[in-house]
């Protein structure tokens, strides 16, 4: 019987896909990324920092005040402070990067010890209110312990809520963006007066008067499929439309 080589060994394994239930699994580019730990090394606001490379990640779920708003400075600093020297390490939901190419990345502050619990950043400063929560689908893994934490922050005045409670800072006046696909005219409307998560399709009443800021994790949707699973459901207004 002839000898296999190593080499040709992991020729048959890569080729054939498995051996007796096992399979080859590569490290990829983007495992390696995930998996380790990075240094912040530039906080440009309350949500958007560069780590090593120049790295842009931009802290996903929320929304911090922009250059120019109220807050801005405080909520940059606080973030600066936070980060500090830690190394941390950051985690993907669903969405890649934005148009910007920034990446959408939870973060956490490695905890010193295995016993201590390390820092979730982006609840941190919702919770202390130096940002607002800024639910985008898909990407809502937190959505409700980030919406928990501005609660929190509403109710004790931290933050923005007193210090910007009487302003409307024009980055976050709600503005229709329209659907970036003309066929994909499904309305989802999340409202502040405790209706909840909800879609509106051409024809509902009221449809033309809602508007859809993505700002806020609202989105046009081409079905209604599509809506349901993002957490919205049909609007009860729609109901006799139909």
């Amino acid at each position: 019987m002839k000898k296999i080589t190593l080499g040709a060994l992991i020729a048959m394994l890569l080729a054939g896909g498995s051996v007796a239930g096992y399979k080859i699994v590569r490290d990829t580019k983007a495992d390696a990324f995930e998996n380790s730990v990075h240094q912040v090394v530039y906080v440009a606001d309350g949500d958007t920092v560069d780590v090593e490379n120049k790295v842009r990640i931009r802290l996903l779920g929320i929304n911090a005040p922009e250059r120019g708003d109220c807050h801005y400075a405080e909520s940059r600093d606080y973030l600066k402070t936070l980060l500090g020297d830690a190394h941390v390490r950051i985690e993907k939901d669903i969405t890649g990067a934005d148009r910007y190419g920034r990446l959408l990345r939870y973060m956490y502050i490695v905890a010193d010890t295995p016993s201590e619990d390390d820092v979730f950043v982006n609840e941190a400063l919702v919770r202390q209110g130096h940002a607002k929560v800024l639910a985008v689908a898909p990407d809502n893994r937190y959505r409700d312990l980030l919406a928990s934490a501005q609660e929190d922050a509403k109710l004790n005045g931290r933050g923005l809520w007193s210090e910007c409670a009487q302003e409307e800072s024009p980055s976050l006046r709600e503005v229709d963006a329209g659907p970036e696909n003309p066929t994909c005219t499904i309305k989802g409307n999340i409202s502040e007066k405790a209706y909840g998560r909800n879609y509106f399709l051409e024809g509902c009443p009221n449809y033309n008067r809602i508007k859809i800021d993505t700002r806020k994790g609202e989105s046009y949707f081409c079905t209604e499929q599509e809506a349901e699973d993002a957490g919205f459901s049909r609007s009860a207004s729609c109901a006799n439309t139909f």
